[in-house]
């Protein structure tokens, strides 16, 4: 049994096929997850069943533990399993650890009990029997990190049935910061405003955000070979506290279009068209396209990737790397 698990390996325990732990624990900072990982619970314990007979919640405020371990002793009426729901866990005393200890031991099979913390520390004593338990499932939840907010604003869109294109995560990212109630917001508002895949374009146009309209010029400036415009917009950025991993993402995504832009080009076809890039968000592609030639357009791209894993794994600055990069990409174009 998974113990201390990510937030990733929790909520993939949560929806994956099989029995739930008997004991299940979380808590933390971001409440967000919290929620979540409440209606999860509920959902997953509680569905074809008899919910209002099957489901007890309570507080260790109001109940200690041997009233509560009475509470999940009890079978499940016309239903599989039942739901004990305990909040401030945090709130638990010796005694509670002594006897939540003995049932660790020996669960009932037939109900899932459901502790939820406020803030876990695993030097306390309630957490740190749990996540020695093998009958225990532990999560903390704390706030994410800007650089895990790209891959979290994806599988948050994939879960709200969202498409996003590439780029569109890192755009994201930029606008909410590590905030997942923005984030929340956000998605929910691309989902009435854009039909079909969401672009980094559609988060710029309908999610209003000033450090995304600085990033937005930054790999523009970048991806036309303005090296002036390109420097000042990185150190605007640097100043904004930017994480320059997110900026990496978008201006792969905005290389990636010029490349095939170029491509495009050299076919005869109608690259704006294809691109499906109109008006303002087109003139730049395009001038970006044709300033260099493909071969160029490809060495920009393993600059790209060469810098991904630089930024990843050099003890170097991250803004020196950037900054770096910024005077490889828009080195001009040789005669």
């Amino acid at each position: 049994m998974a113990k201390s698990a990510s937030t990733e390996e929790f909520f993939a325990v949560l929806s994956a096929d099989g029995a739930l732990p008997p004991i299940v624990g979380f808590g933390g900072a971001e409440r967000v997850f919290v929620d979540e990982a409440l209606i999860a619970v509920r959902a997953r314990v509680l569905s074809g069943g008899l919910a209002d007979f099957n489901h007890d919640r309570t507080s260790l405020k109001d109940k200690r533990a041997l009233e509560v371990i009475s509470m999940a002793k009890t079978l499940p009426v016309m239903a599989k399993l039942r739901l004990v729901e305990v909040r401030d866990a945090s709130d638990a005393v010796d005694a509670d650890v002594a006897a939540f200890a003995a049932y660790c031991d020996n669960p009932n099979p037939e109900t899932v009990l459901c502790l939820v913390f406020g803030d876990i520390d695993l030097r306390d004593k309630l957490p740190k029997l749990l996540d020695k338990s093998k009958a225990a499932l532990l999560c903390r939840f704390d706030h994410p990190k800007d650089r895990e907010m790209p891959a979290l604003a994806a599988r948050r869109a994939k879960k709200l049935q969202l498409k996003l294109k590439p780029g569109a995560a890192d755009a994201l990212a930029i606008t909410v910061g590590t905030d997942l109630t923005l984030l929340e917001r956000a998605l929910e508002k691309l989902a009435i405003a854009v039909v079909g895949e969401i672009s980094a374009d559609d988060v710029s146009k309908h999610i209003a955000d000033t450090h995304l309209e600085d990033a937005f010029a930054f790999v523009r400036a970048t991806a036309v070979g303005n090296r002036e415009q390109a420097i000042k917009a990185t150190a605007a950025l640097q100043a904004a506290r930017e994480e320059p991993l997110r900026l990496l993402g978008l201006l792969a995504w905005q290389l990636r279009q010029v490349a095939q832009a170029r491509a495009l080009l050299d076919d005869g076809k109608d690259a704006a068209r294809e691109l499906n890039l109109f008006g303002d968000r087109a003139a730049p592609v395009l001038s970006a396209a044709r300033r260099f030639e493909p071969a160029r357009h490809a060495q920009r791209l393993v600059l790209l990737a060469d810098a991904d894993v630089a930024l990843k794994s050099s003890r170097q600055p991250a803004w020196l790397l950037m900054t770096r990069l910024v005077h490889e990409l828009t080195a001009p174009p040789r005669k």
